[in-house]
């Protein structure tokens, strides 16, 4: 088991360096690279709407990303000081409805949602905090 802890910004710029930090920590964990294409994905869109949802302002906040390979599978914990948000909450869109609405039509949400196995949410001393759950991180041998 290992974690990957990051502090990030609520910049755009900050979502690719994330996935590059990830994808280096998968890949020395030796998971699977279907279930890291899996994580990668939950992780940019978790990230990605924070960055550009949370916030009714132009300050400068923080984002925290840990990322922690158990046997079972990868757990992901996100957790912002943003407008509070639970991605259970939201009905996926169908197929005409993603298609209709384009690029903010909710297909993040439906990719977390579907991605994971399990997944919470809590919002504790004005801050979100997200964990969500991919099962069957296997390994490659080393």
């Amino acid at each position: 088991m290992a974690i990957l802890r990051l502090t990030l910004s609520n910049r755009p710029h900050e979502i690719p360096r994330a996935l590059r930090a990830l994808s280096e920590f998968l890949d020395e964990e030796g998971v699977l690279p279907a279930m890291a294409h899996r994580t990668k994905l939950v992780v940019e869109e978790l990230v990605a709407n924070v960055v550009q949802h949370a916030f009714d302002d132009d300050a400068t906040h923080t984002i925290l990303l840990d990322v922690r390979t158990e046997p079972a599978g990868v757990v992901i914990v996100v957790e912002d000081d943003g407008k509070p948000f639970d991605p259970r909450a939201v009905n996926p869109p169908s197929v005409d409805q993603l298609l209709k609405a384009g690029a903010d039509g909710g297909l993040g949400i439906t990719i977390i949602q579907k991605a994971t196995s399990d997944l919470e949410y809590t919002r504790e001393a004005g801050k979100n905090r997200v964990r969500a759950f991919i099962a069957h991180a296997s390994k490659r041998p080393r």
